[in-house]
């Protein structure tokens, strides 16, 4: 009798696909200047970008002490990865 071949019984899993994600550029800008972001952040979606932008505002006035009058013409531009404002958060105002 010959010997039975056994075949590795793996049960199939199904793996999810990673989540899908965007890349977002903060630039700080004004009407003459700009000032590009480089790197870019992932992010899940547009709420979670502009979680961040708040994020980034909040600690930027941290490390500054200008007055919010200094930031008055300055705007933090999210641009998707092909340049695309996707909002802009005006640097002079209040966060909430």
């Amino acid at each position: 009798m010959a010997p039975k071949v056994l075949r590795n019984n793996i049960p199939y899993v199904a793996h999810e696909s990673p989540p899908v994600t965007m890349k977002c550029y903060f630039n700080l800008v004004n009407g003459s200047e700009r000032i590009a972001d480089q790197d870019g952040i992932e992010v899940r979606d547009i709420e979670q970008a502009h979680a961040q932008a708040v994020k980034a505002i909040a600690e930027l006035r941290e490390e500054d002490d200008s007055t919010s009058s200094d930031w008055a013409n300055w705007s933090l531009e999210v641009t998707d990865s092909f340049g695309n404002v996707l909002f802009s958060i005006n640097l002079g105002g209040s966060l909430h």
